[in-house]
């Protein structure tokens, strides 16, 4: 994949406008380079290292292929996982439509809209939607900050 930016930092001073392109040069390289969101989950677990969901260890190894998705085994606990276990990817069947449906929905289209462009039924548009909601309440959560931080407005309620 191709360097969108020289500085990561830059992310941070983009108008929303800008943070549209990026979104779009982002899901156009992935689709170019034929990668879906579990490549994505894959690649970020390769970076930071595979953990084991229910003991956090780091003591995984990998236990065989299933439907050509590689699978991991836990040497503390014994668990058995996938990349995509406890994420918001977790049991959804059409992977490759996931990134379509992202897109639609990041760009406030409804959900009859999302369903009918990612070619999904309104329910699982419905549960997708739900699934992405909180995947990113629980990103929110979890947000830290370091060094000096700015703010331009604060809003407290």
């Amino acid at each position: 994949m191709k360097k969108l930016f020289e500085n990561p930092t830059e992310v941070f001073a983009l108008t929303k406008e800008g943070t549209r392109k990026l979104y779009d040069n982002l899901y156009d390289e992935m689709i170019q380079e034929g990668k879906d969101v579990v490549d994505y989950q894959e690649i970020k677990a390769m970076s930071t290292g595979v953990l084991c969901p229910d003991c956090n260890s780091s003591h995984v190894i990998k236990n065989g292929l299933q439907s050509g998705v590689q699978n991991y085994r836990c040497k503390n606990c014994g668990r058995q996982f996938r990349v995509t276990t406890g994420t918001f990817m977790y049991g959804v069947h059409e992977k490759g439509k996931m990134l379509e449906y992202i897109k639609c929905m990041s760009a406030g289209m409804s959900l009859r809209e999302c369903a009918r462009i990612a070619r999904i039924s309104l329910t699982t548009s419905f549960f997708w939607r739900h699934r992405i909601l909180c995947a990113l309440q629980s990103f929110e959560d979890n947000v830290n900050f370091f060094g000096i931080v700015e703010l331009e407005e604060l809003l407290m309620n």
